[in-house]
């Protein structure tokens, strides 16, 4: 979300990142990518950062008024999926095969990161979305281990989550300290996961018209949830919650 009133989206399918009128409907800008995109995120100077998985690739985009238009890239050498701003100058990104997650400057140096040798366990498979709270929690969600891994700014495993009610997690939104979004793939449905006492409650499912769902985007202002689907959809879902 920029506002209320404008989303980004990004559609795999096209090679495409959106900005959307979100009150209304309709594009108001596109802008052709060099690879399939996943991850967005927004940076501080307004420009957006996207995830290109087989290119292996995290692309800068400018976005001035409605407007946006390419704007430099980083090359990391492994299949990103997620990225997600670290205060004013870092960037966390999530890979897969192999499962990790690294802090990184806006240039692409590496300053840290975390993967399964490191941590002395089976702890990353699939990692999928990731997402930094308000407080400074990151959080990673593990498509293939069915698991959400919290960490701390110096990706520090602090906790780990699974549930019955999750079994393919993908996006993920933090809404505040106890209230993260998890979207579940497989169980169409999105769910509420405590972080401060690991319960998990339904949200959203199959009755409220969750379908094959992807992505989302949490608007704070106006209390609506934006879903993306999987496959050649073309329209979001949006639900009040």
């Amino acid at each position: 979300m920029l506002s209320p009133s404008r989303i980004l989206v990004t559609d795999w399918t096209n090679n495409t990142l959106r900005l959307l009128d979100s009150v209304n409907g309709g594009v108001m800008s596109q802008v052709k990518l060099p690879g399939s995109p996943i991850g967005v995120c927004l940076l501080e100077d307004g420009r957006a950062v996207v995830a290109l998985f087989y290119m292996k690739k995290l692309q800068f985009c400018r976005i001035v008024g409605d407007n946006l238009s390419l704007d430099g890239s980083i090359q990391v050498n492994d299949f990103v999926s997620g990225v997600s701003v670290c205060g004013s100058s870092h960037l966390l990104v999530s890979h897969r095969y192999p499962g990790r997650v690294k802090i990184m400057t806006m240039d692409g140096r590496v300053v840290n990161e975390v993967d399964n040798q490191k941590t002395g366990k089976q702890l990353f498979q699939q990692p999928s979305i990731i997402a930094m709270s308000n407080s400074g929690d990151v959080f990673v969600s593990d498509y293939g281990t069915s698991t959400i891994i919290q960490m701390d700014r110096n990706l520090r495993i602090t906790q780990t989550f699974t549930s019955p009610m999750i079994k393919k997690p993908w996006g993920i939104a933090s809404v505040s300290t106890d209230q993260l979004l998890v979207v579940d793939r497989d169980s169409d449905s999105i769910v509420v996961l405590n972080p401060t006492n690991g319960t998990v409650t339904p949200l959203l499912g199959k009755t409220d018209g969750i379908q094959q769902p992807l992505a989302m985007a949490w608007c704070p202002a106006s209390k609506k949830l934006f879903v993306g689907r999987n496959g050649d959809q073309t329209a979001l879902s949006v639900f009040t919650v």
